[in-house]
């Protein structure tokens, strides 16, 4: 079977493409993009598609621009509308503190999608092929990936469709070869900086020595855990409703009583499904936030924790809750300090233990990050609070005031975290960010007599 018929046969066999489709070509000048341009031209006026190509510049290589009129010249040949876009992914990676190539995929897909819904194009094409599936299978297993991680990249995902999924790379070559189409080549493909460059040039030479069929075995491993996904994706659904106590757009309630009969894993699945109700789509927070629901759900009543994405667990009774809270609502929770004594604010797993020390008793002010030392005279009036869009601080030992976002990010605080760290406050001014840092205006000084000691406790 030909490129063509198979090309031909996975757009049957996923339901990618319906009669008068608008399909909008993810083109980056390489050749599977190319070939999924020409693939799909060579079948527009059979399926009556409307076709137009979108070009991301992510202005990492100084031939990039080459790359972008190439893609356009292409496009005036085929009588295909082109569209064109160039960003700067490394400013955004490092302004991000994050990994180009994520940030890489993120950005080409937001742009991909903004062009689809800006001029209706129902349907965005890319050329993943076989390799690049078996390629993101061994990238998630090395990341420790869930079976979701291991199915692979799917043929079809929302409007996303991929026809070459079940083709191998060196034959679009060839096909294109044969077929005297030329291509783009990116020098940056040969190179092991990136993650994935060292499975494809590294990891996989060496799997074929063992398995000269890899990449076919991997596409069809990955093929199997999808089918596996989606028996377990049911389930958890089946169980979600069993235990369902009442459901809205920005909270579900689930009955514990029936949650506490089931296997750890299966209650894991229908909190999964209660977080992709309310977020809206099926991307899994992090497994340690799934494993710290599991431990709130076997402990105390009253105790609450993050699922990530403003999305939040907390059990009462005999009642689970998963619901909806941006991050402003938790820095409008205000309590007052108790000086000396102990604070607590409900359905937080933390207390706030304070205690007034004579600054000569005091043998060093070296401390634990969960104890903080400030000049009781300058703490007025102390209260506990969460962040806010905004707060600042003035970090001990620096003369200037920062962004508590920047700081976390410095800190590497992980961003599931940073809404439930609580803030000490005097007035309009933070004075601790519980176990990360005092601000330079309440340390202890000479002239210090008395000493507020705060410290974070975690019954």
């Amino acid at each position: 079977m030909d490129i063509e018929e198979r090309f031909l046969r996975a757009i049957s066999d996923y339901g990618l493409l319906k009669k008068r489709d608008s399909v909008l070509v993810a083109l980056s000048g390489g050749p599977d993009s190319v070939a999924l341009l020409y693939l799909l031209h060579g079948i527009k006026d059979k399926f009556r598609l409307k076709l137009a190509a979108a070009h991301l510049d992510h202005a990492i290589r100084k031939a990039s621009p080459k790359d972008r009129e190439f893609c356009r010249e292409l496009c005036r040949r085929l009588q295909v509308k082109f569209y064109s876009r160039r960003i700067d992914v490394v400013k955004i990676a490092k302004r991000d503190r994050a990994n180009v190539e994520e940030i890489g995929r993120e950005v080409r897909y937001d742009y991909f999608k903004s062009i689809g819904a800006k001029y209706g194009y129902k349907r965005i094409a890319t050329g993943h092929t076989m390799d690049d599936n078996a390629e993101t299978v061994l990238f998630n297993l090395v990341r420790g990936s869930g079976l979701k991680g291991l199915s692979g990249i799917a043929a079809k995902r929302g409007k996303i469709i991929r026809p070459l999924i079940g083709i191998r790379k060196p034959e679009i070559v060839n096909w294109l070869k044969e077929n005297k189409i030329k291509y783009r080549i990116d020098p940056t493909n040969r190179s092991v900086r990136y993650s994935r460059n060292r499975i494809r040039n590294r990891i996989l030479p060496e799997m074929e020595k063992i398995n000269p069929e890899i990449i076919k075995s991997l596409s069809r491993f990955s093929r199997n855990v999808s089918e596996d996904i989606e028996l377990i994706e049911k389930a958890g659904v089946l169980f979600y409703e069993k235990s369902l106590i009442e459901s809205g757009k920005s909270k579900i309630v689930l009955d514990l009583r029936k949650l506490s009969g089931y296997d750890e894993s299966l209650v894991k699945r229908v909190v999964l499904e209660a977080f992709y109700r309310l977020k809206g789509a099926r991307k899994s927070p992090p497994y340690e936030l799934i494993s710290r629901a599991i431990e709130i759900i076997e402990g105390k009543s009253g105790k609450k924790s993050p699922l990530g994405k403003g999305i939040w667990l907390e059990k009462s009774q005999n009642r689970l809750s998963i619901f909806r809270a941006e991050p402003e609502s938790f820095g409008e929770v205000r309590r007052p300090l108790k000086v000396p004594g102990i604070t607590r604010i409900p359905g937080h797993d933390f207390e706030m233990r304070t205690e007034i020390l004579k600054k000569n008793d005091l043998g060093s002010l070296k401390t634990k990050p969960s104890v903080a030392l400030l000049d009781n005279s300058k703490v007025m009036e102390p209260e506990v609070r969460f962040r806010k869009r905004g707060d600042r601080i003035r970090p001990l030992g620096m003369k200037g005031t920062r962004l508590l976002s920047d700081l976390f990010i410095d800190r590497k605080i992980p961003s599931f975290e940073r809404d439930n760290i609580p803030l000490v406050v005097s007035g309009n001014r933070v004075v601790w960010v519980a176990g990360v840092i005092i601000s330079e205006n309440f340390k202890v000084e000479r002239a210090t007599s008395e000493v507020l000691r705060i410290e974070i406790c975690r019954p």
